[in-house]
């Protein structure tokens, strides 16, 4: 579990000096404009608009404008759990941190602009919200670390066929549509696709289905038979087993639970 301590949003100071000190908590410092200098342990370095820092307890860091005008910078500072420590691994453990410019800038600019404006709101069950958003925004910062080392090129790619299939996805997507769409042979989207994704674009395909399925399953009173038509399937045969393949049990089961916690929230 992650535990958030603190949301700071540098907005434009001027004469910003942060004093040497020893990273007691974890830190994730994003650049949303702007450059600055800044110091870990004996490495000095400049951070601009777009980059993204994740500095683990331990290394000594220290900052300042320096002949730079005044920048805008977002700091979390968060706590970490054992098994999430060793979750995040390698990323940062032999130096202690960690800096990249990410691909995803504005992405990360929303998060935590919304994070930053729940953390100064304390307004009820603001922790959970802030709960929610700290671990997207590290989450995906660890996906995107785990994927430096692919070309922006590869990225670009990946991410233009999985925003048609999350567009798409209820629809009968074939590998020669997303060819047409990239301009690529199959074996090229498929080993770009999987590069980045992990999986196929398939399987990418099948899993969105899934995801919406379970919702629909414990949520609407459409039969299996309309849902499994409704997501794109060829047959309720083949949606049973993609469902029981992905999810380890067979839609009906979900379908069953709901009608026991309905028939049992009716007899209390």
């Amino acid at each position: 579990m992650l535990r958030l301590e603190n949301v700071i949003f540098d907005d434009q100071i001027p004469n910003w000096r942060r004093s040497k000190i020893k990273s007691m908590r974890h830190v994730i410092i994003f650049v949303v404009q702007g450059t600055f200098q800044f110091q870990l342990d004996d490495h000095e370095t400049e951070l601009t608009k777009g980059d993204m820092l994740f500095v683990r307890p331990g290394p000594y860091r220290s900052g300042t404008n320096g002949p730079h005008p005044p920048h805008q910078k977002y700091v979390t500072h968060f706590q970490l759990d054992e098994p999430s420590k060793l979750l995040s691994a390698p990323h940062g453990c032999e130096k202690g941190y960690e800096l990249f410019k990410t691909n995803r800038a504005e992405y990360f600019r929303q998060r935590f602009h919304a994070l930053h404006r729940a953390w100064m709101d304390k307004s009820d069950y603001h922790e959970f919200v802030c709960h929610g958003l700290i671990s997207e925004i590290f989450g995906s910062m660890l996906q995107e670390l785990g994927r430096k080392d692919i070309s922006s090129y590869k990225l670009k790619i990946a991410r233009q066929i999985e925003k048609y299939i999350l567009q798409h996805f209820k629809e009968d997507i074939r590998l020669e549509q997303l060819c047409e769409l990239v301009q690529l042979s199959p074996n090229y989207v498929i080993r770009i696709f999987k590069e980045v994704f992990n999986q196929t674009p398939l399987g990418y395909i099948h899993q969105a289905r899934i995801s919406v399925a379970r919702d629909m399953l414990l949520q609407s009173d459409m039969t299996i038979h309309e849902i499994s038509n409704y997501l794109g399937f060829c047959d309720p045969t083949y949606f049973n087993r993609v469902f029981r393949k992905m999810t380890g049990h067979p839609p009906s089961l979900l379908r069953k639970e709901r009608k026991e916690a309905e028939a049992e929230s009716r007899n209390v």
